[in-house]
């Protein structure tokens, strides 16, 4: 009989030693869960911040290219009305 009262009693603190383990897993398991979900957030909004800079530099090439052809063409029209500096008579 004391045999097998020293073996439910060994038997029941593995027992609770297995959950005490298992709940200070899952703890940190929960723990990681949410600095991943942060990082993940923080890193889509850096990524959504960096494509909106991105879209504005490469708007601001276009007006200025548009701006750039704008000119050039205006030359060439009024260099084809008025002829250039040595076609002119």
């Amino acid at each position: 009989m004391d045999l097998i009262s020293f073996i439910l009693g060994m038997s029941i603190v593995v027992v609770i030693a297995v959950a005490v383990v298992a709940v200070m897993a899952f703890v940190k398991v929960r723990k990681h869960n949410k600095e991943i979900e942060t990082i993940h957030n923080i890193m889509g909004n850096e990524f959504d911040r960096v494509h909106r800079e991105r879209e504005r530099e490469i708007t601001d090439v276009y007006r200025t290219l548009d701006s750039r052809l704008d000119k050039l063409e205006s030359k060439l029209t009024d260099t084809i009305k008025n002829g250039c500096d040595p076609v002119k008579k």
